[in-house]
């Protein structure tokens, strides 16, 4: 596993753990340190299948 795969990782698993907790998309996204909503929701739809809000459900 390269450092960038880890670290995609390990930011997708801190955003279930907000998500989760009920927190707004946007709030999760940049505590995760994505530059946006829409950069954080394209990687956790590449990676998860699913939308952020549809995971939430």
């Amino acid at each position: 596993m390269t450092f960038a795969q880890w670290r995609e990782q390990a930011r997708l698993l801190h955003a279930l753990r907000g998500i989760a907790a009920g927190n707004k998309v946007i709030e999760v996204a940049l505590d995760c340190g994505y530059g946006s909503a829409s950069a954080f929701a394209a990687m956790f739809r590449r990676h998860f299948g699913v939308s952020p809000s549809s995971f939430y459900q």
